[in-house]
């Protein structure tokens, strides 16, 4: 299948509206949480920030204690500061909040309500190194590790400010992308990021919205957000890559008794569930459900929200009412927007490059190199 056109293009340009420290990523870790202790690897300093003084050199073995106490921070056995503090890591070793061992900086500081907010600052390759093992596996092949990396890296730039009113870029969950530091690092998810060390994908000299997903079913869907408008590059598409032997979720059932579906979305008893409308890509758009106080119509991403993501695994379903319950047979497994994660799979298996990957899935975009200018 090797005549698939290569929709992509590749510019070495400066984006000098970006600023140098752009590479520096701050992920909230922990939020609102009464104590955390901290140790590391090897040797760690701990700094105050508020007078900018050592207040402590020691080895990794030890571990301290920090809560809030009087308005400040309170390190066991040591001293209350105004903080934030800031643990810093010597040489090459790594900071621990709580036995979670992270690469960079780890910023503690005290918030409203007297809690403790603890924040990662990171080199956002090294971020990358602790992403990209969690959303994809890394017995992947290379090919399709490194159109990972480049759409993490895309999609990390372009949301660095989904949470700047509490403090942070990005957190450490599904929303922004999953985070689990430098436990979750391999050799082959670390050399694809290396490997593609500060590519990224761009759409008129903008960052492009990368969104992906484990599994289309045999088919993309259209982009679903309605605050993203800008994205032809998202369409949908036939994708006869992730049927794969060993992809578990190209094709599910479930049944949902009509009593869960009643309480889930406060309506009378049910009589039947259908579907009422379906998307460009054969994906439910929206679902109504018959029961006794009348008629709900029900936005089918909704309907997979509220049901469970592991349970409705997409959109891309047919359903049938079983008295007393419906039950879904579907394929896919996510938004299916972008990516598709086992179709990347199995491009690269058929001997795609990532460049390829890409275009497939990102028709018109760039593969863009992103260099920032030194600070003056």
């Amino acid at each position: 299948m090797k005549n698939l056109s290569r929709i992509i293009c590749l510019l070495i340009i400066l984006l000098s509206s970006i600023p140098a420290n752009a590479f520096v990523l701050r992920v909230g870790l922990k939020e609102a949480v009464s104590g955390i202790t901290v140790s590391a690897t090897s040797y760690f300093d701990l700094i105050d920030m508020h007078t900018n003084q050592v207040i402590l050199t020691t080895y990794g073995w030890r571990t301290y204690r920090i809560e809030t106490e009087n308005g400040g921070l309170a390190v066991e056995g040591v001293g209350t500061f105004q903080g934030p503090i800031i643990l810093v890591p010597m040489s090459d070793a790594f900071g621990k909040v709580d036995n979670q061992t992270y690469r960079g900086k780890l910023e503690i500081s005290r918030i409203n309500g007297g809690k403790i907010l603890v924040v990662n600052i990171i080199d956002i390759e090294q971020y990358l190194y602790g992403v990209l093992k969690c959303e994809m596996s890394d017995n992947f092949p290379m090919e399709a590790l490194k159109a990972q990396a480049i759409i993490a890296r895309t999609f990390a730039l372009s949301n660095m400010k989904k949470h700047q009113d509490k403090g942070y870029h990005l957190c450490p969950a599904v929303c922004c992308q999953v985070y689990k530091g430098a436990s979750a690092e391999s050799k082959p998810t670390t050399t694809a990021v290396d490997k593609t060390c500060s590519f990224v994908l761009s759409y008129e000299n903008n960052l492009a919205k990368t969104f992906y997903h484990s599994c289309c079913g045999g088919k993309t869907a259209p982009f679903i957000w309605k605050e993203h408008s800008e994205t032809p590059y998202l369409q949908t598409k036939s994708c006869p890559f992730c049927k794969h032997p060993r992809n578990s979720s190209y094709s599910w059932t479930q049944r949902i008794s009509f009593y869960e579906i009643q309480k889930a979305f406060s309506t009378g008893e049910i009589t039947s569930v259908s579907i009422k409308e379906y998307d460009e890509s054969g994906r439910a758009k929206t679902i109504l459900i018959c029961h006794s106080g009348g008629n709900s119509i029900i936005n089918a991403n909704k309907f997979r929200t509220v049901m469970g993501y592991t349970r409705v695994k997409s959109t891309l379903f047919s359903l049938h009412n079983d008295d007393p319950g419906v039950v879904f047979n579907g394929t896919g497994y996510g938004h299916g927007v972008g990516l598709c994660q086992w179709g990347a799979r199995g491009m690269a298996e058929a001997g795609y490059d990532f460049k390829e990957i890409l275009g497939f899935y990102y028709s018109g975009v760039c593969l863009q190199k992103i260099v920032f200018e030194e600070e003056k």
